[in-house]
């Protein structure tokens, strides 16, 4: 754990400051091992550097960070080139940046940037891992799940990155300690998407802006399906229900194949609308997630479709929820985008 970071951190009870008992240090004088402790009494460990923070007795929070934790050490079904650039290309339209370049030295220009649930660091490496990241801004990834411990493996060498395991929903970090929060596809992943953005809010500064991917509410069918399978994969250890999204995904490849379209009259009883479809994506949209992306291995699309239906905590909300909670936490929403998948959104906080 570097300096830089101890100047941030605070207890997320309490907001006391830290002092810092280190039994092993790095070459650079940042702490391997030890404990972070208030002067009430409250200590941390850091550990491998990262200080953690975890502690919940939520068993759907245990279970949603050990399936990320999971998910994220499965470093094959997800390093592909092709699924890694099809993946950049659709963070940088949709969030509204030019190019590549534009996105990354945007986040160069902020000062601290707070990547919350950053999993292995899959999203930020799209940017961070860049030439035109030159480290002058301070980039800390927070995630509850073990995988905090792959991103710092993966990002750890690139200049100014920094590493916290702890909750969504009670980061160690004092108000307004961060002009930048990235979240992409994470606040749905907490017992509350209205209260993670709160909590995000929180600690932005004013005029500060906040990223941020959410799930929409799909049709109606689409959503007990969506529920069946998670009961039904919840009863299964991770390992068995990335076996269990085995057939699904090879349906999913099977219907693609067919390359057949259908002709569908409004069906509001289903929420369906009038139109010409795939029909993989007819099913897709309206029945049940069947993800296939011809161009990703299959254990690519596996990681998708495993994604989507594993974790306990997969929230879906209205785009007129998303803008109600933003308009609650005092952001003003600069840029919202509605696909079929979800809401990107960039709030700003008034300065």
């Amino acid at each position: 754990m570097k300096n830089a970071l101890l100047e941030l951190l605070v207890d997320p009870t309490t907001g006391e400051a830290f002092a810092v008992d280190a039994v092993s240090r790095e070459d650079d004088g940042s702490v391997l091992e030890g404990s972070l402790r208030t002067r009430s009494g409250e200590s941390y460990p850091i550990v491998r550097s990262i200080p953690r923070f975890v502690r919940t007795g939520d068993a759907g929070q245990l279970q949603t960070s050990d399936t990320f934790g999971y998910k994220w050490g499965r470093r094959e079904s997800y390093e592909d080139l092709k699924a890694i650039e099809t993946y950049r290309a659709w963070l940088v339209d949709k969030y509204g940046f030019g190019s590549v370049a534009e996105w990354a030295r945007y986040f160069d220009g902020r000062q601290r940037v707070l990547d919350v649930g950053c999993g292995s660091g899959y999203s930020s490496a799209l940017w961070l891992d860049t030439p035109q990241w030159q480290g002058n801004a301070m980039w800390v990834g927070v995630d509850i799940s073990g995988a905090i411990d792959i991103a710092r493996d993966r990002l750890g060498p690139i200049r100014n990155t920094h590493f916290v395991q702890a909750d969504a929903l009670r980061m160690p970090f004092a108000p307004g300690a961060f002009d930048t929060i990235f979240s992409e596809g994470v606040l749905h992943h907490t017992p509350s998407t209205r209260d993670a953005l709160r909590a995000c809010a929180r600690l932005l500064a004013g005029g500060g802006d906040l990223f941020f991917y959410v799930y929409r509410k799909k049709a109606p069918v689409r959503e007990f399906t969506d529920d069946h399978v998670r009961a039904a994969l919840a009863l299964m250890t991770n390992e068995e229900a990335w076996e269990a999204m085995r057939p699904l995904t090879a349906l999913a490849r099977d219907l693609t194949a067919l390359k057949a379209t259908i002709d569908v009259e409004d069906i509001p009883a289903l929420g369906i609308k009038a139109g010409r479809y795939d029909v993989q994506r007819f099913i897709y949209w309206n029945f049940a997630k069947l993800f296939w992306n011809e161009s990703y291995p299959f254990e690519a699309n596996v990681h998708v479709n495993f994604d989507w239906y594993r974790p306990h905590y997969a929230n879906r909300q209205t785009e007129a929820e998303v803008r109600s909670w933003c308009a609650e936490a005092g952001l003003g929403i600069r840029r919202f985008h509605s696909e079929e998948s979800g809401f990107t959104v960039i709030a700003s906080k008034p300065a």
